[in-house]
């Protein structure tokens, strides 16, 4: 198979959406804003069929990320990503995969809130690679 995204040949990861035909390679999926949940089934999106948060917030004006103090998109996208239990914490995606990888699965939680029980799985959800180290 060739890779939508860069035509190369190899590509072995299939987009889930419903009717899609896309198939990528793993680093081609995060270059080009797919996303690819590294649990249960594996499944993969890819930009057009990816998953949103479903959380109905918007950052206010000035608001930045929680763990950079840089300024965050002023919408959810594939690149800003918020806390769903407390709606107040804003991450970049390459700040939050950062602390995951740092953290862990045992202490990987909302820097904000502390939450963990709705934040993990959410993150999960939105393709955010947790170890189990």
């Amino acid at each position: 198979q060739r890779g939508f995204a860069c035509g190369e040949r190899g590509a072995a990861i299939s987009c889930q959406g419903q009717g899609c035909s896309r198939t990528f390679h793993l680093p081609c999926a995060s270059e080009h804003g797919c996303i690819t949940q590294l649990f249960g089934p594996f499944r993969s999106f890819c930009w057009q069929h990816r998953l949103q948060q479903a959380v109905l917030v918007h950052p206010e004006a000035d608001t930045t990320c929680i763990i950079c103090q840089e300024p965050v998109d002023n919408q959810l996208s594939y690149g800003t990503l918020v806390c769903p239990a407390c709606k107040g914490a804003w991450f970049h995606r390459g700040c939050i995969q950062g602390q995951a990888a740092r953290a862990a699965f045992s202490c990987f939680w909302c820097l904000h809130c502390k939450n963990r029980r709705k934040f993990l799985p959410e993150m999960f959800r939105m393709g955010i690679p947790v170890p189990f180290r």
